[in-house]
């Protein structure tokens, strides 16, 4: 997976300058009883890209690369996708864990999506002409210049210029503007009041149940229990998480508290974000023309 699209996937963007307003306090009460994440929405994944269409995306570029690679004389074959893994959404485990039935099976492990249950996908390193082809570089590390059975490369190479295909070439298709909303919004909101109070009290839950964590992400982050298998200890932890999540309505809390903050962030950025979002659709038509061609 290439420049663009990995970066799509990646939750932790670094960089701010958002322009948002500070998160607002409301009573506690007035959020929604919910406990379950992985199908809620946040109003900033109207601008991000779905895990489904980040499959479409990806396959549409690997249908580019090798029509790129074919042009210059080349077979190549795209590696295929591993299996899927992590989170099953942008909001699955957003506030940690949330799930029973998974933490009592599993703890804070993910089962089969679980990478630390993976072996590591090997294939060998394109070389010669198809890794100036695919990449724009030689083993010397040359850029421009290369060619590949007598027709020029263009720098970056096939990757680049499948990218370019689906993204275009301008600075702004490289925004990462709604990732970074995304990621403000997140510790913007875990440190306001009613997300912090609602800490304390899960945290207080816990303590009844003798366990000391300070908020559930410390919960999950427990170095004990990165294991590649789930310890009987990590899931009588996970398994008092989920039910003080349940009491203290954190989840309701967070994600309403998060969808204010926002609503109000969109507002504020509404311009740039209506360009992201047509540079998204965009992209999204192209991917979905060149699968349809493809397929033809």
């Amino acid at each position: 997976m290439t420049g663009v699209i990995a970066s799509c996937l990646s939750l932790m963007v670094s960089g701010c300058g958002i322009g948002e307003p500070k998160p607002s306090s409301h009573a506690t009460s007035a959020a929604p009883r919910l406990l379950a994440t992985v199908n809620l929405t946040l109003p900033v994944e109207r601008y991000l890209f779905s895990t489904a269409e980040l499959n479409n995306l990806q396959v549409a570029q690997n249908h580019l690369v090798t029509d790129c690679m074919t042009g210059f004389g080349l077979t190549y074959k795209v590696p295929p996708p591993g299996p899927a893994l992590g989170p099953r959404s942008l909001m699955d485990r957003r506030y940690g864990l949330t799930d029973e039935k998974t933490a009592v099976a599993f703890g804070y492990h993910l089962g089969k999506r679980d990478p630390r249950k993976q072996k590591p996908m090997t294939q060998s390193p394109p070389a010669g002409d198809a890794l100036v082809a695919l990449t724009g570089k030689s083993n010397k590390g040359e850029k421009s210049g290369l060619l590949v059975n007598g027709k020029s490369v263009p720098v970056g190479g096939c990757n680049r210029r499948s990218e370019e295909a689906i993204f275009g070439k301008s600075e702004a298709a490289n925004d990462q503007f709604p990732q970074d909303l995304n990621v403000k919004s997140f510790f913007a909101t875990k440190s306001s009041p009613d997300v912090t109070r609602t800490f304390h009290a899960w945290s207080s839950c816990m303590k009844e149940r003798g366990f000391s964590y300070t908020d559930p992400l410390a919960a999950i982050d427990d170095k004990r229990f990165r294991g590649t298998d789930p310890s009987s200890a990590e899931i009588k932890v996970a398994t008092a998480d989920v039910a003080c999540k349940k009491k203290t309505n954190l989840v309701g809390v967070w994600f309403s508290v998060e969808t204010r903050f926002e609503k109000a962030a969109i507002r504020k950025n509404a311009a740039r974000l209506n360009g992201d979002l047509a540079r998204k659709k965009r992209a999204l038509r192209v991917a979905s023309d060149v699968i349809r061609k493809a397929d033809d």
